[in-house]
């Protein structure tokens, strides 16, 4: 044998296959506690599969190393789902937290997957007060340390992209929904606020999350002041919290009923360039229901097709649904973005747009219409569940040649959650 092989290339070799080892362990674990998440998601909560799955779960869980234990978490994430379903997959992993160096490297790479950026949003979640028992003291403080070294770096770049901008926007307002007027409460919290000054000093233009931490920091001392002015509501329209953007809709709303010179300047907010803005401006004409719908409808129409966050989204077609009556005019439009072939909606844009859909048709809707309807939930189904299911509850007895469908989709795909919804709701509402 060639001593030098041995010198040399074997150790390699070994290396090579204790790496190799190791990274299909971490992707076995990965899978095998995605499974478990699912079969625990899918069973019911009373069943002895649930307790199985959750017990296994729960082991692997505690046995994970320390290295492995963002990965695993990471496998249980899901783009879509409800965020109170992502905190409890997360919740799984004790107050202790997760290792912040892993959590750290995915917060710093803009290249992170989408499960990765789910993890990091719903992680930060954990900051809120609600939350008070998912984290320790010292875990919430080393995030909102790592939070703003991240939003330092930023700060010294020429362009960020308008998702990395977003995943900003909800770590900080879910740390400034605990922290801000209490920043003694964490020193990390001081380093934060001089990030988001620094960001929000370079005052781009098309960078809206330097417009929104520019708002925010002059809120902070007084983070719950009172809405007074058409000048205080406006801003509190930009709020981190929503039920504070809810009040200042609603001021909007009364004041318009007064004086509909205020409708104009709101619908003009229509166009800022935050997300929590326009949503907001479009929630202030669920309260106005009465100001110029032919001038809200189109607006709305506009953002829910053609938009961009998913807040706005939600905003518009909660609107469109209260002026239901008025916006069945908009039924075509919207089906159209549907049937689109290129540039197709998302999901959370879809089941907006479905759950829109579902309040706009009744018995004197076109049949046209209904099969278009129709046709779009069955293409959707597995792509926006809930909502393509509510579109199908809606149609009634007019949805039967999709029984087949949604019996298949709720028994091989549904959670337990949407298989109640479908078993008790919309079999029902179709007549099956």
């Amino acid at each position: 044998m060639d001593t030098r092989m041995s010198g040399t290339f074997w150790p390699g070799c070994v290396v090579l296959s204790i790496f190799l080892a190791s990274t299909l362990a971490l992707a076995d674990q990965a899978t095998r506690a995605g499974k478990l998440w699912q079969q625990m998601r899918a069973a019911d909560v009373n069943s002895a599969q649930f307790a199985q799955a959750r017990g296994e779960l729960k082991s692997l869980i505690a046995q994970l190393p320390a290295g492995q234990r963002v990965a695993v978490a990471t496998a249980l994430m899901q783009r879509g789902a409800d965020d109170s379903t992502n905190v409890t997959a997360l919740g799984m992993f004790g107050p202790g937290g997760l290792p912040l160096a892993d959590v750290k490297a995915i917060l710093d790479n803009p290249q992170r997957t989408w499960p990765q950026r789910v993890l990091v949003r719903t992680y930060y979640r954990f900051c809120r007060p609600e939350y008070e028992t998912r984290l320790t003291a010292q875990a919430r403080g080393e995030l909102v340390g790592i939070l703003a070294e991240r939003l330092a770096s930023l700060a010294g770049q020429a362009q960020v992209p308008y998702g990395e901008q977003r995943l900003m926007h909800h770590a900080i307002s879910a740390v400034l929904s605990r922290y801000a007027g209490q920043q003694d409460e964490v020193p990390q919290f001081a380093n934060l606020l001089e990030a988001m000054r620094a960001y929000a000093a370079k005052r781009r233009p098309e960078d809206p999350l330097a417009i929104t931490l520019a708002a925010w920091t002059g809120m902070n001392d007084q983070p719950r002041a009172k809405i007074h002015s058409e000048e205080a509501a406006r801003l509190a329209l930009g709020h981190w919290e929503p039920l504070v953007r809810m009040k200042a809709a609603a001021y909007f709303g009364s004041k318009i009923l007064e004086d509909p010179a205020v409708g104009q300047r709101v619908l003009a907010l229509l166009g800022d360039p935050r997300d929590e803005v326009r949503a907001s401006a479009a929630s202030v004409f669920s309260y106005a229901m009465s100001y110029k719908p032919e001038k809200v409808i189109p607006a709305m129409v506009k953002l829910l097709a053609q938009g961009r966050g998913t807040t706005v989204e939600k905003a518009a077609a909660e609107t469109l649904i209260a002026h239901s009556d008025e916006a069945a005019m908009s039924i075509d439009l919207l089906l159209d973005v549907l049937e689109r072939k290129t540039n197709k909606p998302g999901p959370k844009r879809t089941a907006c747009i479905f759950q829109t859909l579902s309040y706009l048709i009744n018995d004197e809707t076109p049949a046209k219409q209904k099969q278009r309807l129709l046709s779009a939930a069955r293409v959707y189904l597995e792509h926006a569940p809930r909502g393509a299911l509510r579109a199908m509850e809606a149609l009634g007895p007019y949805a039967k040649p999709a029984v087949v469908d949604i019996k298949r989709y709720r028994d091989t795909q549904a959670d337990r959650f949407t298989r109640q919804y479908i078993n008790r709701h919309v079999l029902q509402a179709i007549g099956s």
